[in-house]
């Protein structure tokens, strides 16, 4: 008899478990139910349709309904899973007509995601306050986008700055609002983030940092946002504060939650309950730095997590790695990449670490095309290994956070990337890599300091 495998959830961890499961037995009967209208697609990428970078919403749905049909993976889109009962092994849902079905499994992958969160301030049902999640959200703030001549932005971490931009090059007067003092907290120490700061206020954009939205002011319609003090102007409001992991249907099964209030799993993506696995936005992870619970909830991780338990629901045998946490955007022309912890985050876990930062072309100054890039190195001062890093420029800050992603992993120290091996072209690279110069430049401070 073929086994039977139900997946809550088809964004990027539940897809990946189907073919991770699909891959290890031909045989099964993989089932994967979605609550909302589309299958997997590009979250990320709805500020940049806003903004016009991608042509359609339908460009970000990743594959045609017939990929499934060809991948034997029976999908069900506006289903709401409404009981799962774990002894009788079987799962209870509604279709898009509200008729009830139930469906047995002999494993379970809950992936259902995260909801945005919306700050629940006096205002915030009004008709032109959105959340940046769905396709749904993005098509919405759109067409808005159309009767907007002033927005508020709260939040300003990477989906809030990129919706901020999206806005902008739609000719929309814009305000960011962030509780904390300093943007991209926890991607960039202060220094840097202050630096792309600048760049987007001379770009236009304006910021109310240290203090948090109180209110939204309007009768029928937004008419501002108070922010302490404050008030911002405002025909709409964007709230870019983050999202919450969807864990109801898990704890109504009796799956724990760890100490991020997430769904806590083993290596094996295997919840407290056997046969129940978990992946995604609304599952927690561990730190590969700090080796404690961490919230990720993205789509990277969401697809590593969807693999381990799709191999493991399947019969396989798979573990999931620790995180960095790597992460890259791209604002107006400048890339921001960060990877492993910021200085600020090394110290507040205790770790006794040094940092160094330099300045470099990324090419010979002889070529006719040079650009430069900036580059934050953090490591531990007691062993040299690299903990961190952070690059912004023009080019090249995704791909080489990636290099420095693996190095970390590979517990690469100062002494590694100060003797990199790397390739050289006039028209490609400098001679010295500006990896190579950070590392020599942090070496020296801890030969002085």
């Amino acid at each position: 008899m073929n086994q039977k495998i139900v997946i809550i959830g088809c964004g990027a961890a539940g897809w990946s478990a189907a073919v991770a499961a699909r891959k290890i037995d031909k045989k099964a009967q993989i089932t994967i139910i979605e609550q909302g209208k589309y299958p997997l697609y590009e979250r990320g990428g709805i500020p940049f349709v806003i903004q016009g970078d991608i042509p359609n919403f339908e460009a970000l749905v990743n594959f045609p309904l017939k990929y499934y049909k060809f991948m034997k993976i029976q999908l069900q889109t506006e289903a709401k899973v409404i009981d799962i009962d774990s002894a009788s092994k079987e799962v209870t849902f509604e279709n898009k007509q509200k008729k009830k079905n139930q469906i047995s499994y002999n494993s379970l992958i809950i992936a259902t995601g995260a909801t945005p969160f919306v700050i629940p301030v006096p205002g915030h049902i009004l008709p032109e306050v959105f959340g940046v999640r769905t396709i749904e959200d993005g098509k919405t703030i759109l067409k808005t986008c159309m009767k907007t001549k002033k927005a508020v932005v709260i939040g300003a971490r990477f989906v809030g700055l990129e919706t901020a931009v999206a806005l902008k090059k739609n000719d929309i007067e814009v305000t960011v609002v962030e509780l904390r003092p300093q943007i991209l907290d926890g991607i960039l120490d202060s220094e840097l983030a202050n630096r792309i700061k600048n760049e987007l206020e001379n770009k236009g954009i304006m910021f109310v940092l240290g203090t948090g939205i109180s209110e939204i002011l309007g009768k029928d319609h937004v008419k501002a946002a108070r922010v302490g003090s404050y008030e911002a102007k405002a025909d709409m409001v964007i709230m870019a504060t983050g999202v919450r992991g969807n864990t109801e249907i898990a704890q109504g099964t009796g799956v724990e939650l760890g100490e991020t209030k997430l769904i806590k799993v083993n290596e094996r993506m295997e919840t407290n309950i056997k046969a129940i696995y978990a992946a995604g936005d609304c599952t927690e992870d561990l730190h590969e730095i700090t080796g404690k619970s961490t919230v990720s909830q993205l789509g990277t991780n969401a697809i590593t997590q969807g693999r381990v338990a799709g191999v493991n629901a399947a019969g396989g045998l798979m573990k999931n790695p620790k995180i960095l946490g790597s992460c890259v955007c791209k604002l107006f022309d400048t890339e921001i990449a960060s990877t492993g912890l910021t200085e600020k985050y090394a110290k507040m876990n205790g770790i006794d670490c040094v940092s160094a930062s330099v300045f470099s072309p990324t090419r010979p100054k002889s070529h006719p095309d040079i650009d430069y890039i900036r580059i934050k190195l953090v490591a531990n001062r007691e062993n040299r290994k690299i903990v961190g890093a952070q690059i912004i420029g023009k080019e090249q800050a995704g791909l080489r956070i990636d290099m420095i992603s693996l190095a970390i992993k590979k517990g690469a120290t100062i002494n590694d990337l100060m003797f990199l091996d790397h390739a050289y072209s006039p028209l490609i690279s400098k001679p010295i890599d500006p990896m190579s110069s950070v590392a020599e430049v942090l070496e020296k401070k801890l030969l002085y300091s």
